[in-house]
């Protein structure tokens, strides 16, 4: 099984599994694939980061912390 991260020609992003990517290439061709916001058909394949295993404990590195924000957040009560 795989996951891709697709995206239609409305920019919607969502993940699918597939058996392989030859069978999501299939059901591309023959437009089985659809978006589920908008129903859209228009389907490409996201640009997805990779999943690195280290080499101790074959366990999934860890991702890098989130760069910190240039905008302070909004205090919204009164």
């Amino acid at each position: 099984m795989i996951r891709y991260t697709l995206r239609c020609e409305r920019g919607h992003q969502f993940e699918s599994w597939f058996q392989s990517s030859s069978a999501y290439e299939s059901q591309e061709r023959r437009h089985l694939i659809n978006c589920p916001a908008c129903g859209s058909t228009e389907i490409e394949r996201a640009i997805m980061a990779p999943q690195v295993v280290s080499k101790k404990g074959r366990e999934p590195a860890r991702p890098a912390p989130p760069l910190p924000s240039r905008h302070r957040p909004v205090n919204r009560r009164r």
